[in-house]
């Protein structure tokens, strides 16, 4: 037997919230701040006190105040020194796994802060992430994330009288029916599996 109280998740809506003329509410659960993302805010989700993860990016602590009929005065006090961050950076131009090594090796990064490191670009070689990892000295780098793409000349590769011009002029003629995320993803599969 299934009951179903008709309960929801996070069914608070702040505009109604604010509609009933509240001094001030400190909500819970939802572990993100939301504080001073608008001017006079009395609608407050403090976060959790301490971050756990990257999907808790940003400052942790709480907030303290002082309410009376004429004022609210209330200050977010940070408590968790460490903080969570995702930071991108650019592969195109790198010529090889040493150097991606090298240069995720000299960047300047916060010894507070732990970082996944998201790579985007156009890549010239191959990127096994967890081979990667393997040589990164840098102790507060604890994820990364591989978002490039290799760099293909497509205009060159089009017009080889090869199976992989064919394979790129057939994709070129069916693009309507694809996002270009989508063709750069049956172009990087299509081609890799041709170079085997």
């Amino acid at each position: 037997m299934q009951l179903n109280l008709g309960l929801q998740y996070n069914p608070i809506n702040k505009n109604k919230l604010k509609q009933l003329g509240f001094e001030y509410v400190a909500l819970g659960h939802i572990h993100k701040l939301d504080y001073q993302t608008e001017e006079n805010q009395r609608i407050v989700y403090p976060g959790s006190t301490i971050s756990m993860g990257f999907d808790e990016l940003g400052k942790h602590g709480f907030i303290v105040g002082e309410l009376t009929k004429e004022k609210l005065e209330i200050a977010f006090i940070p408590v968790d020194n460490k903080e969570f961050v995702e930071l991108e950076m650019g592969v195109t131009g790198v010529n090889g796994l040493e150097e991606l090594i090298e240069r995720l090796n000299e960047l300047p990064l916060d010894e507070n802060k732990f970082y996944k490191i998201i790579l985007v670009g156009k890549r010239k070689f191959e990127i096994d992430i967890l081979e990667l990892m393997k040589f990164v000295t840098r102790e507060n780098i604890i994820k990364m994330k591989d978002k490039t793409q290799p760099d293909y000349d497509v205009e060159k590769m089009i017009n080889e009288t090869t199976l992989k011009g064919i394979f790129i002029k057939q994709l070129l003629e069916e693009k309507e029916n694809y996002t270009e995320e989508e063709m750069n993803k049956i172009l990087e599969i299509g081609l890799s599996i041709m170079d085997k």
